[in-house]
C-alpha cells in the first residue's frame, strides 16, 4: 500500500520522460547554434578578405592603364598570399570574381547590381565578390539540411576611384591651366601703337598635340595705309570671356615691353611688313634705291617668322630692291649694286638673281629661345654717281641702310608663353608677312588676314624622358605663390605644412575681389588668394622642412625616387598636391583671388637655396637642377595619382588620362 501510494505521488518518471523527449531537441539546438556561429565566423572572415583585397588594390590604380597589378593585388589579399579563410577551408572552395554583377556560380539578385563590368582602370572601381562554397558543418547530421538552405557564403567590397573635388594640405602653389577659354589677334602699327583691326579666334581642334585657334571662318579685313610699314600681331589669351590686355585672367603676348596707353603691347609676336610699289630708285634722278617686299625663307626652321624649335635653326632672307629701270633695262647690275642683311648680329651678303629680280642671302641662324630678332638690310652702289658722290668699291659713299625690314621670332616663355605656332595667311597662302600698303599706285590695300595659333598645354602627366617642369613660386613677375592660409603669415610655413583650410573645385561661382572677403566666408573655399612679392630662401626653407624634416638639413634624408615612377611609395614626402588655377591667373598685379579649377599631384625632384644654411643637400645627390639655380623655383613632374589616405572626396569617376588628382573611396 505504501509503495503504491509513493509511486502514484512521485514525478520522477515524468522527468525522465521529459528528458528523453527534449534531449534530442536540445542537442539539435546546440548543434544549430554552434554551426550557425561557425557560419557567421566564416562569413565575417570572408568579408574581411574582400575588404582587404579591395583596399589593397586601390593603391595600384596609380599604374593605370595597366590592370594586371590591380587584379594581382585582389588575389594576393583575398587568400592567395594573405588572409586565408579560417577553419582549414581548402583554397579551391573560395571563389573570387572582380567587377562582376553576380557572385560565383549564382544568378543575379532581383535588384540589379550596379557594378561596372569592365577592367578596373576603365570602370574606375574594383568590386570584389567572394564566395565560399560547401562549408563543412561541424555536425554532419545537419549537412543535408544546411546544404539546401545555405549553399553559399558571399561577401562583397568595392573601392571606387573618383576625381578629387576637395582637399587640404596642398602646396601654396598655383598652377595655371593652359587651356584658354578665349583668344584674340590684334593688328597694331608698331610705330604709333594704333590698332588697325582685331578679331576673335575660335578653337578649331588639335594638331600635333597643340590646341589650334584661328579665324579662318571669318578672315579679318586689315587696311595697310601708307604709314603702316611695321605691323605687329599681338595675341591675347583669356582664362574667361575677356581678351582685353591688362584685365584679370588675360595674358597678352608680344615682342617688346612697351605698351600703348590702352595697355596693348606695341610689338607683336608676328611681324608683317607693309611695303610700297610707288616711286623709283633711279640713280640718274639722284634717288636712293627702294626696298619692296622682304620675306624670310625656311631652311631648317619650320617657320622663321615664329619658331618654337628647341634648338637653333636656319633661314634665308629674300628681298626685292628697286635700283631703277632705263629704257626697260634693270639697272641693278649696271650700278654694281650690293645688299647685305644683318640678323642677330651676323651680317651676310645677298646675291642678285636677274631672272627673278630678287636678292637671296646665305643661311642665317635663329637661336632657340632668342625672342624677337630684327632683320636689317643695307645697300650699296659701286658704279655711277649718287648725290654728287662717285660710286666706287673702296671708300664708297654711295651706300645706306633700309633699316629694320623684317623680324624673326624664336619662342620664349616670357614673350610667347604657351604659343608654339603663330602664323598669318591671306587667301589660303601661308606667311602673308609682306603685303602691299596704300600708295599712289596701290589704292586697294585691304588684306583679308587669317591668324592661326597653336597652344601647348604645360599641364600633362609626365611621360618617360620628359624634362622636369619648373614652378616659379617667388621672384620676378607672375609668381605662382598662393596665400592659402590666413592663419599663417610666412610662405615658408605654408610650404612646410600645406594649406590647412579646406578647398574645393569651383563650379562657376564668382570669386571675392580681395583675400579678406574670401576668408570671411565659410569653408570649403572654391577660390584662393594670390600672394605677391619676393621672399629669398622662403622656398628652400619650407621645402627643406616639409621633405627633409628640417629647414637647414645636412643630409638628403628623402632622396629623389622619380626613376621608380609609377611605382612610387605612397608615403614618399616628395608626392605633393598643388592647386590648379585658370589660365592667366597670375597675369595681374596685387592681391586678388582666383577660382580653384582642380587639384594636381606634383612629384618634386629639385629645389635649391641661396646660402644661409638653407641649401638642399639632395642637389648633386640625385635631384634635378633648378633654372639658373634660382631659389624661387621648384622642379618636378606632374603625375597621375590616386590618394588612398585623403582629406577630401569626390563623386565623379576618375579620368585616368587627365591631370587631376583622384581619390579612392570604399563605397561598399
Amino acid at each position: 500500500m505504501r509503495l503504491t501510494s509513493h509511486l502514484r505521488t512521485s514525478d520522477r518518471g515524468a522527468v525522465l520522460v521529459m528528458v528523453a523527449v527534449w534531449m534530442p531537441v536540445l542537442l539539435l539546438l546546440m548543434a544549430f547554434v554552434v554551426d550557425t556561429g561557425n557560419w557567421w565566423v566564416h562569413k565575417r572572415h570572408l568579408q574581411m578578405q574582400a575588404d582587404a583585397a579591395a583596399l589593397a588594390a586601390a593603391q595600384d590604380f596609380n599604374r593605370c592603364p595597366d590592370n594586371a597589378p590591380i587584379l594581382a593585388r585582389t588575389a594576393e589579399y583575398s587568400g592567395a598570399s594573405y588572409n586565408a579563410q579560417i577553419g582549414g577551408t581548402p583554397a579551391g572552395k573560395v571563389h573570387r570574381v572582380v567587377n562582376s554583377k553576380t557572385f560565383y556560380n549564382q544568378p543575379a539578385d532581383p535588384a540589379p547590381d550596379d557594378t561596372i563590368e569592365s577592367p578596373p582602370c576603365s570602370a574606375a572601381m574594383v568590386d570584389v565578390k567572394l564566395t565560399e562554397a560547401d562549408l563543412p558543418w561541424m555536425f554532419t547530421p545537419l549537412a543535408g539540411l544546411a546544404d539546401k538552405l545555405v549553399p553559399f557564403i558571399n561577401a562583397q567590397a568595392r573601392v571606387q576611384v573618383n576625381q578629387l573635388e576637395s582637399s587640404k594640405g596642398a602646396l601654396p602653389v598655383g598652377v595655371p591651366d593652359v587651356n584658354p577659354k578665349s583668344a584674340r589677334a590684334w593688328f597694331i602699327n608698331e610705330a604709333t601703337g594704333a590698332v588697325l583691326a582685331s578679331t576673335a579666334l575660335t578653337k578649331v581642334g588639335t594638331s600635333n598635340g597643340l590646341i589650334v585657334w584661328d579665324n579662318a571662318g571669318a578672315p579679318l579685313p586689315v587696311k595697310f595705309d601708307s604709314g603702316d610699314v611695321d605691323v605687329g600681331v599681338v595675341i591675347a589669351l583669356g582664362g574667361g570671356s575677356s581678351t582685353t590686355c591688362g584685365q584679370t585672367l588675360v595674358e597678352c603676348y608680344d615682342a617688346g615691353v612697351a605698351t600703348t596707353t590702352g595697355g596693348l603691347p606695341s610689338r607683336g609676336i608676328v611681324h608683317v611688313r607693309g611695303y610700297s610699289m610707288a616711286g623709283d630708285g633711279l640713280q640718274s634722278a639722284d634717288h636712293d634705291p627702294l626696298l619692296r617686299d622682304v620675306t624670310l625663307v625656311p631652311v631648317s626652321c619650320a617657320d622663321p617668322y615664329f619658331s618654337s624649335a628647341t634648338s637653333s635653326c636656319t633661314f634665308t632672307v629674300r628681298a626685292h630692291a628697286d635700283f631703277g629701270t632705263v629704257n626697260g633695262v634693270d639697272q641693278t647690275t649696271a650700278l654694281g649694286a650690293k645688299l647685305t642683311a644683318t640678323v642677330g648680329g651676323s651680317t651676310v651678303n645677298l646675291t642678285y638673281d636677274a631672272a627673278t629680280k630678287q636678292w637671296n642671302s646665305t643661311a642665317v641662324t635663329l637661336t632657340a629661345g632668342a625672342g624677337p630678332v630684327d632683320v636689317t638690310v643695307d645697300w650699296e652702289e659701286t658704279a655711277g654717281t649718287l648725290h654728287g658722290n662717285t660710286c666706287k668699291t673702296n671708300g664708297n659713299k654711295c651706300k645706306g641702310s633700309f633699316g629694320t625690314v623684317q623680324r624673326a621670332f624664336s619662342a620664349t616663355t616670357a614673350r610667347s608663353g604657351p604659343i608654339q605656332v603663330a602664323q598669318v595667311s591671306e587667301n589660303g597662302v601661308q606667311w602673308a608677312n609682306a603685303v602691299e600698303r596704300c600708295s599712289s599706285v596701290q589704292t586697294s590695300c585691304t588684306h583679308n588676314m587669317v591668324v592661326r595659333i597653336g597652344v601647348k598645354g604645360s599641364l600633362g602627366i609626365a611621360q618617360p624622358g620628359d624634362p622636369p617642369v619648373a614652378l616659379r613660386v617667388v621672384g620676378g613677375s607672375q609668381n605662382q605663390s598662393l596665400d592659402c592660409d590666413p592663419a599663417v603669415s610666412q610662405l615658408r610655413d605654408e610650404l612646410a605644412n600645406g594649406c590647412a583650410p579646406l578647398y574645393t573645385r569651383n563650379s562657376g561661382a564668382a570669386c571675392p575681389n580681395s583675400p579678406s572677403a574670401l576668408w570671411g566666408t565659410a569653408q570649403p573655399w572654391s577660390c584662393v588668394a594670390i600672394q605677391t612679392g619676393s621672399a629669398t630662401n622662403q622656398v628652400p626653407a619650407g621645402m627643406n622642412q616639409r621633405i627633409l624634416g628640417s629647414d637647414k638639413p645636412s643630409t638628403c634624408t628623402a632622396p629623389n625616387h622619380w626613376s621608380q615612377y609609377p611605382s612610387l611609395d605612397p608615403g614618399d614626402p616628395r608626392i605633393l598636391q598643388v592647386i590648379v588655377t585658370p589660365f592667366g591667373a597670375f597675369s595681374g598685379s596685387g592681391s586678388t583671388t582666383v577660382p580653384v579649377t582642380d587639384f594636381a599631384t606634383f612629384y618634386v625632384t629639385g629645389w635649391t637655396g641661396q646660402g644661409q644654411g638653407f641649401n638642399n643637400p639632395c642637389q648633386g645627390n640625385g635631384d634635378d637642377p633648378v633654372p639658373n639655380n634660382d631659389a624661387g623655383y621648384i622642379v618636378g613632374h606632374f603625375i597621375k595619382y590616386v590618394q588612398t589616405l585623403n582629406t577630401g572626396g569626390g563623386t565623379q569617376p576618375c579620368d585616368f588620362g587627365a591631370l587631376g588628382t583622384c581619390v579612392a573611396v570604399m563605397s561598399r
